[in-house]
């Protein structure tokens, strides 16, 4: 991966909430590109973007689970490599953690996120800076 390349890709349609994370992202020192869409998603993950995304389950044209599973026939038909999903859910009950698991992805985070949850949750994961 080119070395100006985001590390994360972060689907979140709310500026506020974007910001935010960014700025967290930013004090771990990790760069970030923000898509509002899960179109847009898609797009930048077949252009070679990022390795994790951090995923709003409620993006405006297509929910969390059906991007994951996007994602998912994307990298099962080589089209991208595998990339990390961690789901950002509202309240962080453990239905939302489930339907995110059973969606495919990685794992989840509940907003509002913080810098250690957000730090945790990325931990487990090589991420090139």
């Amino acid at each position: 991966m080119a070395s100006d390349a985001p590390v994360i890709l972060l689907a979140e349609p709310h500026a506020p909430s974007a910001d935010l994370i960014v700025t967290l992202l930013d004090d771990l020192g990790l760069k970030t590109e923000v898509v509002t869409s899960g179109q847009a998603l898609l797009e930048s993950l077949l252009s070679g973007r990022g390795p994790v995304v951090l995923l709003n389950i409620d993006l405006p044209d297509m929910d969390g689970v059906r991007a994951t599973r996007q994602i998912r026939d994307l990298e099962r038909r080589r089209l991208i490599p595998p990339v990390v999903v961690i789901g950002l859910t509202p309240q962080g009950l453990i239905d939302e953690r489930q339907l995110c698991l059973d969606a495919g992805m990685d794992g989840n985070l509940s907003k509002p996120v913080s810098i250690g949850r957000l730090s945790a949750a990325l931990s487990p994961y090589p991420l090139p800076n």
